[in-house]
């Protein structure tokens, strides 16, 4: 018999698990049917498993089998960890068919409300059990986030500063485009130079926004500095001061050029136009998303994908 301290530690699953079949159903043939495999198998794993831990675990009965003192311990907690496997295996299973999981999300609020609600509203609805968690952040808050694991998508105004960590993909075009009241109306015919627009008040988003950033960049290469008199967190609220006159602003023109009704509010052509952009997707390079965020992602772009397609079609 070895002495316990050199037990081989290394024993295969398998034979625990054929083990405790043994056990629980009394005898060698049973637990053969149960295994699909054959009772000479059987015996020859239970002799295997004596060997290796260096004691008897069963009694040979013509009834069948018991087991030592040794035996019956072992399979005590055998059992429970055998069983916690199981239930391992079927959480794993509902995490990879969807049945549960969590999804964490980084997007400004814009994004959010003007780009996700309806893939986030249509991927809850297949996969209501999944647990979607978006947070509110702006352009590289939302990257920060990303870096430290804490979300595991980022969806943004794109462009950004290169970064070997992430992976962008591209989801959406988007053009910014100036807006003013009904005090500024003839400028939508006229429309106004870049060099001359610091002559008219300035309503702009904070500079930690990407979004200001860009339009702060479009304007330095063509050697304008914009002053802004108001710098706010909030794009609609910048609308809304746009709509009783307090000055000019940027808005994105897929997502709220609705509210360019040439009565209120109005566009305003500026020359140079501001280049075109783009809302992207944004994961880390080589870490596995989970199957809810692939999912989630999968939904998203094969959506982008049938639109472009109908769109070209």
């Amino acid at each position: 018999m070895k002495d316990r301290d050199k037990m081989d530690k290394n024993i295969p699953l398998d034979l625990y698990r054929i083990f405790c079949v043994v056990v629980r159903t009394g005898n060698m043939s049973a637990a053969a049917k149960e295994l699909f495999i054959s009772q000479p198998a059987v015996s020859m794993s239970i002799r295997q498993l004596e060997d290796r831990m260096g004691s008897p675990l069963l009694v040979r009965t013509t009834k069948g089998v018991r087991t030592t003192p040794e035996g019956k311990v072992l399979f005590e907690y055998l059992d429970q960890a055998l069983k916690l496997i199981s239930t391992a295996e079927g959480k794993f299973l509902e995490m990879v068919n969807l049945k549960t999981g969590e999804i964490k999300i980084g997007a400004s609020d814009t994004v959010i409300h003007n780009f996700l609600m309806p893939y986030l509203e249509k991927f809850n609805t297949q996969n209501s059990n999944i647990n979607i968690k978006v947070t509110n952040k702006t352009t590289y808050e939302s990257l920060k986030l990303l870096k430290s694991g804490a979300v595991d998508l980022c969806f943004i105004n794109l462009p950004i500063k290169e970064d070997s960590d992430f992976e962008i993909i591209p989801c959406m075009t988007v053009h910014d485009c100036l807006i003013g009241g009904t005090k500024y109306k003839d400028l939508a015919t006229s429309g106004i130079k870049l060099k001359n627009i610091n002559k008219y008040p300035l309503l702009l988003l904070e500079d930690l926004s990407n979004s200001r950033r860009y339009i702060d960049s479009y304007a330095q290469k063509n050697g304008v500095v914009l002053k802004p008199i108001i710098e706010l967190a909030s794009s609609d609220l910048l609308l809304e001061f746009t709509k009783i006159n307090l000055g000019l602003t940027y808005i994105i023109k897929e997502f709220e050029g609705k509210k360019i009704d040439n009565k209120t509010v109005f566009e305003i052509p500026v020359t140079p136009p501001i280049p075109s952009r783009n809302i992207g997707l944004v994961k880390l390079k080589n870490v596995p998303l989970s199957h809810a965020a692939k999912g989630f992602e999968s939904l998203l772009l094969g959506d982008l994908k049938n639109k472009l397609t109908t769109k070209n079609g």
